[in-house]
């Protein structure tokens, strides 16, 4: 019994000696932010939502042994975009290496919006970055493996769910443009009409001041007055042009506005001709392309975003829409190149 006692002190010294020695630290914990939001003021002054939150966070660090070092709210704050100071704090605090994770009651409380998750999980959470994602509720931790599984076919349901809305806008504008609809913005003299049509559409109708600087400007043209010239005079005669102060950035308006009034013809540089604009490439929608290039541009340190813009750059689309998104880059990156 003797022994025992004094290996049980023995050991119990030895466990001390080390916890006292310079540097050494017992099993790592991970250390996390929990992050709480309500997007009405109503429920940030009553205080129900933020506590319930701030509740369930603390006891899941409690029950998963987590190291809650911060808890950071945003009361009164949308999620549709993350311009909220709570959530650039956290996001701070990460990269400044206070903090290995966010813990979320539920991922809506993180973004609504499949644009910014998409930039939270290729610049923090992506495979290879050092930190976690938790979302209580949604059973959601990037640090195993089914975690990252869930979050994927979030991210995938959401990137179509986009990509059929997408699909379904290019439709109906190419019907509206087959019907002869205009779209798109008024031009310099013209506006939409106040109150829509019997079919429920707005009419182009005259911008009466706008038509005046319009009729100015023909009256300066057939005076002799280059465009130049016509711009400078109608900055001396305090006619605003409609997106500066002045005319003289705005040029190229008065020559639109010079050919649609037919006092001028501009040239058409037929395709190829010297000091004609290049060619536009030719689109593609092969997914082997994409493949290839998607795994290029990765290997030069491109971010999943900026891989999706060089391809629709490019002019490699996806097979079914003009965007490319965080988790359809992510689907090409995980495809092996064609040999």
């Amino acid at each position: 019994m003797m022994e025992s006692l004094t290996g049980r002190a023995t050991g119990a010294s030895v466990a001390r000696a080390y916890s006292s020695m310079p540097g050494s630290r017992g099993p790592h914990r991970l250390r996390t932010i929990g992050y709480v939001r309500v997007s009405t003021d109503q429920q940030a002054q009553e205080g129900v939502s933020l506590q319930a939150q701030e509740t369930r966070i603390r006891a899941h660090c409690i029950s998963q042994d987590l190291e809650l070092i911060d808890l950071i709210i945003d009361d009164g704050y949308s999620a549709k975009s993350l311009e909220r100071p709570g959530i650039q704090r956290a996001l701070r605090l990460l990269t400044a290496g206070k903090a290995d994770a966010i813990v979320v009651v539920k991922l809506d409380r993180l973004t609504r919006s499949v644009k910014d998750l998409g930039i939270l999980l290729d610049g923090y959470f992506r495979e290879g970055q050092p930190y976690s994602l938790l979302s209580v509720s949604d059973s959601i931790d990037t640090r195993s493996a089914g975690g990252k599984l869930l979050l994927n076919v979030l991210m995938s349901v959401a990137q179509w769910e986009r990509e059929a809305i997408s699909e379904r806008t290019r439709e109906a504008m190419s019907e509206l443009k087959r019907r002869g609809i205009r779209t798109g913005g008024a031009g310099y003299g013209w506006q939409w009409s106040a109150e829509p049509d019997p079919s429920g559409r707005r009419q182009l109708v005259p911008h009466p001041d706008e038509q005046a600087a319009v009729h100015r400007i023909c009256e300066l043209h057939r005076m002799g007055l280059s465009v130049r010239a016509i711009a400078q005079a109608l900055d001396r005669e305090g006619i605003r042009a409609r997106k500066s102060k002045s005319w003289e950035p705005q040029r190229p308006t008065l020559y639109r506005i010079l050919e649609r009034e037919g006092l001028i013809t501009l040239p058409r540089r037929p395709p190829g001709a010297e000091g004609a604009p290049p060619r536009k490439r030719k689109l593609t929608r092969d997914k082997s392309t994409a493949i290839a290039r998607a795994h290029a541009l990765r290997a030069a340190g491109l971010s999943l975003r900026k891989i999706g813009e060089q391809l629709k750059k490019e002019r490699i689309l996806p097979a079914r829409c003009d965007v490319w998104h965080a988790a359809s880059v992510l689907d090409l990156l995980r495809q092996p190149i064609a040999s």
